[in-house]
C-alpha cells in the first residue's frame, strides 16, 4: 500500500491530475496570505525591537523557529492525522485569527519590550537575549501554525495517489509563487490602499479562504484524506524494491543535515545578495520587494520543474549531488557575470531593478528550489510516511535558513566582506552535495556518473577561478563613479551586519577638501558645503531662538558627524546624547577626524541603537532634538518620519525645548510625497515652520511651548563669541539677518502647502511614495509637470517668503523686532544663495551678484562660493603651494572677497605667469583692476582676450558697461552682445568645463551640489 501511493501519477489518471490543480490553489492561496503576513509583521515588529540589524535579525530568526516547530509536530504526530486536510484547514485559521490578533497586539507591547531590554543596560548579548526570546513567543502560535501547513498540503497531495516527489515539488512550487503574489500585491497596492492592519485582515481573510477551498475538496480527494498513514518507525535505513535500483539503502540523516545546510546557505545568500544589489538600485521597499520576488519566483520554478522532472525520471533523486554542485557554480558565476551582464547605479526603474536581481539571483535560486524538492523525494525513501518525511524535511530547511541570515550578518559579511563571503557560500555547496551523496549511499556508483563528474568539475574550476579583487576593482569604482566626477576617490571601506560603507575623500594638494559617506552604494551624509551648512542649521537656528541657554542635545542618527559637531560648537552645552543604529558608520567617522573627533568630547554619550528606541527607552528631557536620517525611503526609515515618531520626539522635549527635522526635496528619484511628512509634523507640532537650510535640503522647525521672542541681545550673541562666528560665517551666516531670510513658511503656510496630503502614520509606511495629480515637493515628475515644478519654485522664492516673514504672527511671536526689519533687505541674498546652490560658483555668468554683494555688503563668504572656492580650499592654498598656479589663483580669490583688489589682480597675473590657463583667471584679472581703481590697466588687457564661451561673453558685455567705459571697450561689448547669439565652440567649452570642474566643483561645493547638484544690525 505504501508503494502505491509512492507510484508516479499515471498519465491518464484525470482526477489524480484534477486533485493536484485543487491543491495547487490551495497552496497558492496560503502562500500569498502567509507572505502578506510576514511583510505585516515585520513591519509591527520593527516597532516594537527597532529596525536595528540585530533586531530586524532576531526577529526574522524567531520567525522561522516557529515555522521550523510547526513542522517538526507534523513530522512528528502526521501519520496519526485521519483527515489531513481539516487539520490543515484549522492551522489556517489559527494563522489568519493569531496573526490578525498579533498585528493589533505588537505597537501595545513595545513599552514593555523596551523596558525589559532596558534592564540589561549595556550588554548587547543579554539586550539580544531578550529580544529573542520575547519575539519568538510573540510570534510562537501564528508562525508554528503556518509552518505545519505546507507539510500537511504535501503529505494531502502525495496520498491522493501522487508520487511524494512530485507533490513536494508541485505543492513547494505554488506555495512559494502564492508566496511571490503576496510580496507584489503588498508592496503595490495592499499596504498603500489599507495601511498595515488592513493588509493582516487581507491576509486573514486569504487564509480563512485557503482553508475554505481546502475543506471543499473533489469527492475522491475526500476519500484518500479519510485514513491515516501506517505508523512505521523511523529507520535509519530504507530498503527499497529492486527496481530502485541505486536508490536502495538511503539514509535519512545525510540528507536532512543536506537540506539544513542548504536552507542555511540560500539564506545566508539572500543577505549577502541584497546587500550587494543595494549598491546598484535606489534603497526603497518597492526595490526590495522586487528583489525578494525574483528569488521567491526562480526557487518556485525550481520546485515545480523538479516535479516535472520526478514525474519523467522517478529516480531523478541520484542527480542531487549534482544539483548542489550547479548552485554552487551559479553562484559563482552569477557574481562573475553580474559585471558583464548589467550597468549603471542608483536604479529606480523596476524592470531594471528585476534584470540586476534574476541576474545575480535566478539561476542558484532556482537550483535551489530543485536540491530541496530531490532531496525530499530521496528522504521520503527513507522516512516512508508522507507526513513525516515533508515535516522533518521542512524542520531542517527551515531551522537552517533561521541560523542562515544571523551567520551571515554577523560572521561572514563582517569577517568576510560580500566577495569572500560568495566564495565561501559557493564552496558550501560542496558541502551540501557530499552529504546528500551520503545520503543516497552506493557512492562508488555515483561518483562516475557524468552528472556528478561534470557538475563537480565546474564548481572546482569556479572556485578556483572565482574572481577575488573583482569588489575592489569593478563593483565599488562602478557605484562610486557618480560622485567621483569631481576627482574623489575611495580612502576607507567597511563591511559591517547591516550595510557596506565606503568613505570618499577629494582631495587637493593631499590635503583633504570634504568627505562623503557612500552608504550600501548611496550617498547618505558628507563634509561638503552644502551639507555642512544644512546640518550645521539644524543646531544654530535653535541655539538662538531658545529662551535661555542649550544644555541637553539628542542627535539622532550620527551620520559623519556635522550635527554633533555643531552642536559641541554650543558653549552652553552640557551634554549630547547620540543615538546612532549602526556602529560600523561611527568607527568610519575616526577616518572623517583624525583630530577633534565629535564623539571624544567627553560632554558626549554614544548609543548606538535604534533612534525611537531610544526615545522610549529614556526618560531625559532635552532642549534640543535633531539628527542626520536616512532619506524617508530607505527601507526601515519611515518609521522615524511618522506622526508617531514626533510625537515621541515632543514628549521627550523640555518646555520650551525645540526640535529640527530634515526635509529632503527636489530629488525626483524615486521621489517622495514629503507633503505627508509636512502634516504628521504639524499635527504633532503646532507652531511648525519651514525653513530653507539649502534649496534641496529644507528643515521643519517644532517645539514644546516656545516662548518670545528672544531679547536682541541674545538673538546676535553668537556673532560675538569669535571662534562660534568663524563656524557659522563658514556656512554663509555671516550676520544675523540670514537667519530670518531663510524662512519659508508657518504652520498657516505648512498646512495650506500640504493640502489634502493625509499625515505620514506607522498604519500607512506607503503614503511616502509620490501620488498622480498631488504634486510634492520631492515628486517625480519635477521639470516635466508644471503644477510641480511651479510648487517647487514657488516654495523657495525668496520674495514670497519676504512677504510672509513680514506678516507671520510665529516670527512676531519669536524675533526681536528690530531684527525683522532688518532680516528684509537679505532676501536678496537668499535668491543669491540659492542661485549658487543650482548653478555652483560661476563668477561671470553671476557678475551681476557678485558685483553687488563685493561693493554693496560686508559679506565675504558668499561672494566666495559665487567663485567657486571656500574656507576649506582658501586654507589650503594659503599654505601649500604645487607650482602649478592653482594655489595663486585660490589665494586671488579669497583676496578679492576680502576687498584686497590689488592683492587679487597681482595673484591672478602670478597664476597665469605660472602657465594657469582657464575661463575665469583673465576675467577676474581685469576685474579686480577695475575694483581697484586701475581701469587703465585693466583696459589694456581687456581687448586681447577672445572669449567664446556664453559666461565669458556675458561677463564682458556686463564689464563693459560699467568699468571699460572708453569708446574701444564699449565696442568689445557691442561685439560680445552680437556674438553671445552664435554657438562657441566646442573646445572652448571643453576647456572651460575642465577649469571649473578642479576649481570649483572640485573644491569642494560643486562636489557636493551636482549631486543633490555694519555686520550686527549696526
Amino acid at each position: 500500500m505504501v508503494r502505491a501511493r509512492a507510484a508516479v501519477v499515471a498519465p491518464g489518471d484525470r482526477s489524480a491530475a484534477r486533485d493536484s490543480r485543487w491543491l495547487a490553489l490551495v497552496c497558492f492561496v496560503s502562500g500569498a496570505a502567509g507572505l502578506v503576513f510576514e511583510m505585516v509583521w515585520f513591519h509591527r515588529s520593527a516597532l516594537v525591537f527597532g529596525s536595528s540589524v540585530w533586531a530586524t535579525s532576531l526577529v526574522l530568526s524567531s520567525f522561522m523557529g516557529g515555522l521550523s516547530i510547526g513542522s517538526a509536530i507534523v513530522g512528528q504526530i502526521g501519520h496519526r492525522i485521519r483527515r489531513i486536510l481539516d487539520t490543515y484547514a484549522a492551522a489556517e485559521i489559527v494563522v489568519a485569527v493569531s496573526g490578525v490578533v498579533l498585528t493589533y497586539a505588537l505597537p501595545g507591547l513595545t513599552r514593555s519590550v523596551v523596558t525589559l531590554t532596558g534592564r540589561a543596560g549595556a550588554d548587547l548579548w543579554l539586550a539580544n537575549v531578550v529580544r529573542f526570546v520575547t519575539a519568538f513567543s510573540i510570534l510562537l502560535v501564528p508562525s508554528t501554525a503556518m509552518g505545519a501547513t505546507l507539510p500537511l498540503l504535501v503529505a494531502a497531495l502525495a496520498r491522493a495517489r501522487a508520487g511524494f516527489g512530485f507533490a513536494l515539488g508541485h505543492a513547494y512550487g505554488w506555495n512559494t509563487l502564492g508566496a511571490v503574489a503576496g510580496v507584489a500585491s503588498a508592496e503595490v497596492w495592499l499596504i498603500g490602499a489599507f495601511g498595515i492592519a488592513g493588509s493582516a485582515w487581507a491576509a486573514g481573510l486569504l487564509s480563512v479562504a485557503a482553508a475554505t477551498i481546502a475543506l471543499a475538496r473533489p469527492t475522491r480527494l475526500a476519500e484518500s484524506q479519510s485514513s491515516p498513514a501506517p505508523a512505521t518507525a523511523w529507520p535509519a535505513t530504507a530498503p527499497a524494491s529492486r527496481s530502485d535500483g541505486l536508490l536502495s539503502h538511503v539514509r535519512a540523516w545525510p540528507l536532512l543535515a543536506s537540506a539544513f545546510l542548504s536552507g542555511a546557505t540560500l539564506l545566508a545568500l539572500e543577505v549577502v545578495w541584497f546587500r550587494f544589489l543595494t549598491m546598484f538600485v535606489l534603497s526603497t521597499t518597492l526595490a526590495a520587494s522586487l528583489m525578494l520576488a525574483v528569488v521567491l519566483a526562480s526557487i518556485a520554478l525550481g520546485g515545480l520543474s523538479a516535479s516535472f522532472w520526478l514525474t519523467k525520471n522517478p529516480q531523478a533523486e541520484l542527480h542531487v549531488p549534482a544539483v548542489a554542485f550547479a548552485a554552487g557554480v551559479a553562484v559563482a558565476a552569477s557574481y562573475a557575470g553580474f559585471q558583464a551582464l548589467t550597468e549603471g547605479t542608483q536604479i529606480a526603474a523596476w524592470h531594471r531593478t528585476l534584470w540586476l536581481a534574476s541576474v545575480l539571483t535566478l539561476p542558484a535560486s532556482l537550483l535551489s528550489g530543485v536540491l530541496f524538492t530531490l532531496v525530499g523525494a530521496a528522504l521520503q525513501r527513507a522516512v516512508i510516511v508522507e507526513t513525516r518525511a515533508a515535516g522533518w524535511l521542512a524542520l531542517a530547511n527551515t531551522a537552517g535558513g533561521m541560523c542562515g541570515p544571523l551567520v551571515s550578518a554577523f560572521v561572514l559579511l563582517p569577517a568576510l566582506g560580500m566577495e569572500r563571503a560568495s566564495f565561501a557560500l559557493a564552496a558550501a555547496y560542496v558541502a551540501i552535495g557530499g552529504l546528500a551523496l551520503g545520503g543516497l549511499s552506493s557512492w562508488r556508483a555515483h561518483v562516475r556518473s557524468p552528472a556528478f563528474v561534470v557538475s563537480g568539475a565546474a564548481l572546482a574550476v569556479a572556485l578556483a577561478s572565482f574572481p577575488f579583487g573583482l569588489m575592489r576593482d569593478v563593483y565599488f569604482a562602478r557605484i562610486t563613479r557618480p560622485y567621483a566626477a569631481d576627482g574623489s576617490e575611495i580612502v576607507a571601506t567597511r563591511e559591517g551586519p547591516s550595510e557596506s560603507i565606503i568613505l570618499m575623500q577629494q582631495k587637493w594638494m593631499d590635503e583633504p577638501v570634504y568627505s562623503r559617506l557612500v552608504t550600501n552604494g548611496f550617498s547618505m551624509s558628507g563634509t561638503a558645503v552644502p551639507a555642512l551648512r544644512y546640518m550645521r542649521y539644524f543646531v544654530y537656528w535653535p541655539m538662538m531662538l531658545h529662551q535661555g541657554p542649550v544644555k541637553r542635545v539628542l542627535v539622532v542618527c550620527y551620520g559623519v558627524g556635522v550635527t554633533a559637531g555643531a552642536a559641541l560648537d554650543l558653549p552652553s552645552v552640557e551634554s549630547i546624547d547620540i543615538a546612532e543604529i549602526s556602529g560600523d558608520i561611527v568607527r568610519m567617522s575616526d577616518v572623517v577626524y583624525p583630530m577633534k573627533h565629535p564623539l571624544r568630547d567627553p560632554r558626549v554619550r554614544l548609543h548606538i541603537e535604534d533612534g525611537r528606541q531610544f526615545l522610549h527607552r529614556t526618560s531625559e528631557r532635552f532642549d534640543l532634538i535633531t539628527g542626520e536620517p536616512p532619506p524617508p525611503r530607505t527601507p526601515g526609515a519611515v518609521n522615524i518620519y511618522t506622526r508617531e515618531y514626533f510625537q515621541l520626539i515632543h514628549d521627550r522635549l523640555a518646555d520650551g525645548g525645540i526640535t529640527t527635522y530634515w526635509l529632503p526635496i527636489g530629488r525626483p528619484d524615486p521621489g517622495t510625497d514629503v507633503s505627508t511628512i509636512i502634516r504628521a509634523f504639524c499635527d504633532t507640532f503646532g507652531d511648525c515652520s519651514l525653513w530653507n537650510a539649502t534649496p534641496f535640503d529644507l528643515m521643519l522647525v517644532g517645539s514644546r511651548r516656545a516662548a518670545g521672542p528672544v531679547s536682541e541681545d541674545e538673538f546676535v550673541r553668537p556673532w560675538q563669541v569669535p571662534a562660534l562666528r568663524a563656524r557659522l560665517s563658514e556656512v554663509g551666516l555671516e550676520l544675523p539677518q540670514q537667519i530670518g531670510a531663510t524662512f519659508l513658511g508657518d504652520s498657516a503656510y505648512l498646512r495650506q502647502l500640504a493640502g489634502d496630503a493625509p499625515p505620514l502614520v506607522d498604519n500607512h509606511p506607503q503614503r511616502l511614495r509620490p501620488v498622480p495629480g498631488r504634486p510634492s515637493l520631492s515628486d517625480p515628475r519635477y521639470g516635466v509637470d508644471p503644477a510641480v515644478t511651479q510648487m517647487y519654485e514657488a516654495v523657495i522664492d525668496p520674495a514670497r517668503a519676504r512677504q510672509a516673514f513680514a506678516a507671520s504672527p510665529f516670527i512676531r511671536r519669536l524675533w526681536p523686532e528690530r531684527v525683522i526689519d532688518a532680516t528684509l533687505l537679505y532676501f536678496d541674498h537668499q535668491r543669491m544663495l540659492n542661485r549658487v546652490f543650482w548653478e555652483g560658483g560661476r563668477p561671470l555668468r553671476q557678475i551681476e551678484d557678485l558685483h553687488w554683494l563685493l561693493t554693496e555688503t560686508p559679506l565675504r563668504t558668499l561672494p566666495l562660493w559665487m567663485l567657486g572656492s571656500d574656507d576649506v580650499k582658501a586654507r589650503i592654498a594659503a599654505g601649500r603651494d604645487d607650482g602649478t598656479g592653482a594655489p595663486l589663483f585660490v589665494r586671488g580669490l579669497t583676496a578679492l572677497v576680502t576687498r584686497d583688489y590689488l592683492g587679487a589682480a597681482s595673484a591672478f597675473a602670478h597664476a597665469e605667469h605660472r602657465g594657469l590657463r582657464g575661463e575665469p583667471i583673465r576675467p577676474l584679472r581685469v576685474y579686480a583692476l577695475c575694483l581697484a581703481g586701475q581701469v587703465d590697466a585693466a583696459r589694456q588687457l581687456a581687448p586681447v582676450v577672445q572669449p567664446q564661451a556664453d559666461d565669458e561673453r556675458h561677463f564682458w558685455e556686463w564689464l563693459g558697461r560699467t568699468c571699460l567705459k572708453s569708446e574701444e571697450a564699449r565696442s568689445l561689448g557691442a561685439r560680445l552682445s552680437n556674438a553671445s547669439r552664435a554657438p562657441s565652440s566646442r573646445a572652448s567649452r571643453g576647456t572651460s568645463c575642465e577649469f571649473r570642474a578642479f576649481f570649483v566643483g572640485g573644491a569642494g561645493l560643486l562636489g557636493a551640489c551636482s549631486h543633490f547638484s555694519d555686520t550686527l544690525l549696526e
